[in-house]
């Protein structure tokens, strides 16, 4: 029995190390270049082997972003538990959450936007990944201006989502003055 949690141990290790090179190639070099034979070289192992773990460049792609937006997702629902006014709760989780965005987070998000216009499967995920985020902003709103509808607290974490990608992606592409 210790030897089979041994396994699965380093197959998770395996796993994540794979996650954390095509994460730093996806950052650095983009989409495009992105290929399993190369994480595979600069991992140092068989591309069979990396591709027990992810068939596809794409499957290797979404693991990544999921990855990432759960981290950012502990990240939002953190700031929103933290003891202040429900104002200041709102104020913090966006300043945080754009901080966060406009850096390695914000890279990854604007390629899932991106591959989301063509591809299914990035449609989907790019679906199912803001409206894991949106939870915590309906919240950080509802605690700030309680007392409108529920699908008002949504249009609003829908609408301030927007801004603050819109932010990143101009910090991001935009002019640095």
């Amino acid at each position: 029995m210790t030897e089979h949690t041994g396994r699965q141990s380093k197959g998770a290790l395996t796993r994540g190390r794979i996650v954390m090179e095509a994460r730093r190639s996806l950052i650095e070099s983009g989409y495009d270049d992105l290929s399993l034979r190369g994480v595979a070289d600069r991992l140092g192992i068989a591309l069979g082997n990396l591709q027990y773990y992810f068939p596809t460049r794409d499957e290797l792609v979404l693991e990544v972003i999921r990855a990432e937006a759960s981290a950012d997702l502990e990240t939002m629902r953190a700031t929103v538990g933290l003891d202040a006014s429900p104002r200041s709760h709102l104020e913090r989780l966006v300043y945080e959450t754009v901080s966060t965005w406009r850096g390695e987070s914000g890279v990854l998000y604007m390629t899932l936007s991106f591959l989301a216009l063509h591809r299914d499967a990035f449609r989907t995920e790019y679906r199912r990944v803001y409206k894991t985020f949106y939870e915590p902003i309906e919240r950080a709103i509802e605690r700030a201006e309680p007392g409108h509808p529920k699908s008002e607290y949504r249009q609003r974490a829908r609408l301030l989502t927007a801004l603050m990608d819109g932010a990143a992606m101009q910090v991001q592409v935009g002019p640095h003055d």
